[in-house]
């Protein structure tokens, strides 16, 4: 069953998913993807859930995706279906974008998308990195909006190893986060880098000692949770829809975001607390 391949629990507006599969070091297939999504929704559409924590079960965060159906895959796959590609990569690719010609199998595109779903999310997610993030595991690290890890969390755009791209988001998130260079290393290489090298990246937030990472990532998704979280809603969007614009343009969009935060009960509730020198009980609506 796709539960099988994850654990959830709710805390005090919180909701933790754990990935879960043991023998794959919770690698991500279709089952799992779908049952992710599912907790998706709920988050979205439930009132009461304000904040996503997204972990794995020990050793590993998330190995990727599950490789053994790739390698399934290409061995059903006629030899001569790569036989054709032009000397360079650039012009087939220009060819393929030209032809609009989409992803892989039902199955693929269901498991790679699944950073786009994370990266939509309404509200605010964190990812408690407990160890190894490689592949579509660290694209899915990356589409949360905050990273805590664990001292042996570690991190690779694997792709490369297997001849592949990311084609997880990470091309659209690192350059933003840590800079090309650093962006074209990785993605290069996939090395693996340890938890420390990632937060001087600026990959993750913070590291701490790994018996202390469901207690940090908690605290703070606790502190979110009492928050005005549709405001933080509101204030994602705006982040996002900024990164592509200038100033001016950013600004100009703050404004509607700023009068739709005007209008909430968080709005009145923070104001009448300030006046009564109270701490504000915000309710995310």
């Amino acid at each position: 069953m796709a539960q099988d391949y994850i654990e959830v629990r709710q805390s005090g507006g919180v909701l933790v998913v754990k990935m879960d599969d043991t023998p794959t070091r919770n690698a991500i297939g279709m089952e799992m993807a779908r049952a992710i999504e599912t907790q998706f929704d709920r988050l979205d559409s439930d009132p009461a859930l304000r904040v996503l924590v997204l972990t794995g079960r020990d050793p590993s965060f998330c190995s990727g995706a599950n490789v053994r159906r790739m390698d399934d895959a290409n061995r059903a796959r006629q030899p001569s279906e790569a036989a054709s590609l032009p000397q360079s990569p650039w012009a087939a690719l220009e060819r393929e974008w030209t032809k609009g010609a989409a992803g892989g199998s039902e199955e693929m595109d269901v498991v790679r998308m699944l950073p786009v779903r994370l990266h939509k999310l309404k509200k605010p997610s964190i990812a408690a990195v407990n160890g190894h993030a490689v592949g579509l595991g660290m694209g899915l690290a990356l589409s949360c909006d905050i990273r805590i890890a664990s001292e042996r969390a570690q991190f690779s755009e694997a792709f490369v190893k297997n001849g592949l791209i990311p084609a997880d988001g990470s091309c659209w998130q690192l350059p933003r986060m840590i800079g090309l260079g650093n962006t074209f290393l990785l993605q290069y290489t996939g090395d693996l880098i340890a938890a420390e090298e990632a937060y001087r990246m600026g990959l993750v937030a913070k590291v701490v000692p790994h018996d202390d990472l469901t207690g940090a990532a908690m605290e703070l998704a606790q502190r979110l949770a009492q928050g005005p979280t549709y405001s933080m809603g509101l204030i994602k969007r705006l982040v996002q829809a900024s990164l592509d614009v200038s100033f001016e343009e950013s600004m100009r969009l703050a404004g509607p975001a700023q009068e739709l935060a005007r209008q909430t009960e968080d709005h009145r509730e923070g104001v009448r607390a300030f006046v009564e020198k109270r701490r504000p009980s915000f309710k995310g609506r």
